[in-house]
């Protein structure tokens, strides 16, 4: 499922809105890129389907800063085409595009891969 670059920066911006203020107000130092052209295809350990990377968060999490000195922002990447690649509707973009933005806000937070696959993210 393709849609314009606009549309899912849109779709993404909705999601940050959408957050409660509380986990808005700690977002510090941090970027939201959107990445249009890469897709990254990881083999999986148990079936020959590929699976893909889908975001990425670069940084240091929340629960491991120490406030002392300047740091590098951290970011998360989106990756468009990864994300167009596993979605086979508008319904399922959507849901996509929530749940990979929540997941990597998670690592921000300090949230561990473990952890957010038991939350379903």
């Amino acid at each position: 499922m393709k849609i314009s670059i606009g549309e899912f920066e849109g779709k993404i911006i909705k999601v940050l809105e959408s957050l409660p203020q509380k986990f808005k107000d700690k977002f510090e130092n941090i970027e939201f890129l959107i990445d249009e052209e890469n897709t990254s295809p990881l083999l999986a350990k148990s079936t020959d389907r590929p699976h893909y990377t889908l975001g990425l968060y670069h940084g240091v999490p929340m629960t491991s800063k120490t406030h002392r000195g300047q740091h590098f922002p951290d970011s998360i990447i989106i990756y468009k085409k990864s994300i167009e690649a596993v979605s086979r509707s508008k319904k399922s973009l959507d849901k996509t595009i929530k749940r990979v933005v929540l997941h990597e806000i998670g690592h921000y937070f300090g949230i561990s891969e473990k952890r957010l696959r038991e939350l379903g993210y």
